[in-house]
C-alpha cells in the first residue's frame, strides 16, 4: 500500500517589542527558571500538499460509467450522444432511489453501531463479495484498505474512444442489467455474474467496481494487476501488463477520498481446502494482510458452514478483530465456542429456498430468543431476504 501523506506546518514566529525598564522587569525570567531562547535564523519548514491526478483514463471511463455528465475530462463529449444521455440519467435517478431506501439507512446505522470496530482498525476484509464494494463502504467508510474475494473475473475497463456502431448501447444495456439485483435485493447473484461478466459483455467485474468507488464519491487514481509467480509470489503488474504465461488474478484500484489515498483490492481465487491451505502463497498473502481486520460477509451461500471451507473459516476466526456478517457466513456456534462476544439485530428465520438442504441454526436460533428483549430492529433490508425482509445481522467482537 502507498505511503499516506500528511501535510505538517511548523511556524515560528518572533516578537520583538520596545519596553520601558519596568516592563523589562515585570518579565524577566528568575534565575532558577530555564530559558528557552528562539534561534534566530529559523525558516518555517513548508512539506508540500502531495497531488493526485485524476484527470487519467480510469477515472475519467469510471465517470462515463457512473453517468457524472462534465466530470469525464475528455471523455465529456460521450454525454453528447442520445446512448450516454440516457445512461447518465438512468444512473442518477436508480443510485437516488437507492440512497433513499437503503445507503442511507445503512451509513447511519453502521457509523453508529460499529464505530468501535473502526477505530480499532482501517483494514476490511470481504471474502465472496464480488464487486460489493457498496455495501462494505457504507458500514466501513472510513476503512483505507478493502481486500475482497470472489470467483468472477478480474476483466478491464472498456475502451469507450474505440467503441465502433451500435457498441455503446450494447455495453450500456449489459452495465444496467449486471446491477439490476444489487439495485433491487442488495445483493449479486453467482450464476448472473458469470453470465454478465463476460468478455463480450461487461467484461469482469473490473467496471462494476469501479463504478461503485467513483459513485461513492471518490476519484480513481491509478488500476494496477496482481500476477502470480508459482508457489512463490505475488506481484503487481501494470494495467496495460500483456504476458503469454501469465495471466492477472487480482486487482488494485487506488482511489482518492477526501484527499486520503486508499486501495481495493479484489481477487478471483477458489478458497476452498484443496486451493487455500498453509502450502500456498495466496493463504500466506492473507493471513498476512488481514490481521487485525474486520471480517464482513454477506449473502456468501453459507459457504462457510462446510467442511471444505475449514480453512478459510479458521483464518477468519484467528485474524479478525470483528467480525459482522449474516446468517450465511461462519456459523454462529463458532462464536459461542471461542473468545467472541456477540451482539444480534434483526429477525431470524431459516434460510431462504434456495438452500433447502440447510436448517435453521439452532445456537442461533436460541441465542435470539435468548436476548429477544435486546435485539435492535435494523432500519434498512440487506440480504437473501428481500422478499420477507426478515434480515439478520451477527456483530462478533473478539473479547
Amino acid at each position: 500500500m502507498k505511503n499516506t501523506f500528511f501535510l505538517f506546518l511548523t511556524i515560528t514566529l518572533l516578537f520583538g517589542c520596545n519596553t520601558s525598564e519596568a516592563t523589562k522587569e515585570q518579565t524577566s525570567v528568575k534565575k532558577d527558571t530555564a530559558k528557552v531562547e528562539t534561534p534566530k535564523d529559523t525558516v518555517p519548514e513548508v512539506v508540500a500538499t502531495p497531488t493526485f491526478n485524476t484527470n487519467n483514463q480510469f477515472n475519467n471511463i469510471t465517470a462515463v460509467l457512473s453517468g457524472y455528465k462534465g466530470k469525464a475530462n475528455s471523455l465529456n463529449y460521450l454525454f453528447d450522444t442520445v446512448i450516454w444521455d440516457q445512461h447518465s440519467k438512468f444512473i442518477d435517478s436508480s443510485w437516488s432511489r437507492l440512497e433513499r431506501k437503503r445507503l442511507k439507512a445503512m451509513k447511519d446505522w453502521g457509523r453508529e453501531e460499529f464505530k468501535n470496530a473502526g477505530e480499532k482498525t482501517k483494514i476490511i476484509f470481504y471474502p465472496f463479495s464480488g464487486p460489493d464494494y457498496l455495501t462494505a463502504n457504507a458500514f466501513f467508510p472510513e476503512a483505507d484498505k478493502y481486500i475482497m474475494l470472489g470467483l468472477e473475473p478480474v476483466g478491464k475497463l472498456p475502451e469507450l474512444e474505440k467503441f465502433k456502431k451500435g457498441e455503446p448501447s450494447e455495453y450500456s444495456n449489459d452495465f444496467k442489467k449486471s446491477l439490476g439485483d444489487i439495485f433491487d435485493k442488495s445483493y449479486f447473484i453467482t450464476r448472473k455474474m458469470q453470465s454478465d461478466f463476460q468478455a463480450q459483455k461487461v467484461n469482469g467485474l473490473l467496471p462494476i467496481l469501479t463504478f461503485f468507488i467513483k459513485r461513492t464519491g471518490n476519484e480513481i487514481l491509478d488500476i494496477k494487476y496482481l500476477v502470480r509467480y508459482e508457489q512463490d509470489s505475488i506481484a503487481e503488474v501494470a494495467y496495460n501488463f500483456k504476458s503469454d504465461e501469465k495471466k492477472p488474478f487480482g486487482v488494485r484500484v487506488d482511489f482518492l477520498q477526501e484527499g486520503k489515498q486508499k486501495s481495493v483490492y479484489y481477487f478471483k481465487y477458489d478458497v476452498s481446502n484443496k486451493n487455500f491451505n498453509d502450502t500456498t502463497i495466496f493463504h500466506k498473502y492473507i493471513a498476512d494482510n488481514t490481521q487485525g481486520a474486520i471480517t464482513y460477509i454477506k449473502s456468501a451461500s453459507y459457504l462457510l458452514h462446510a467442511g471444505f471451507m475449514s480453512n478459510m473459516r479458521t483464518l477468519i476466526l484467528k485474524n479478525s478483530t470483528s467480525i459482522i456478517q449474516d446468517d450465511t457466513g461462519i456459523p454462529f456456534k463458532y462464536f459461542e465456542e471461542g473468545n467472541f462476544e456477540t451482539s444480534l439485530y434483526g429477525q431470524y428465520t431459516r434460510p431462504v429456498s434456495d438452500f433447502p438442504y440447510l436448517n435453521l441454526q439452532k445456537p442461533l436460533q436460541e441465542a435470539f430468543h435468548k436476548d429477544s428483549l435486546n435485539v435492535k430492529k435494523l432500519p434498512f433490508h440487506l440480504g437473501y431476504h428481500w422478499g420477507s425482509k426478515k434480515d439478520v445481522i451477527i456483530y462478533a467482537r473478539k473479547k
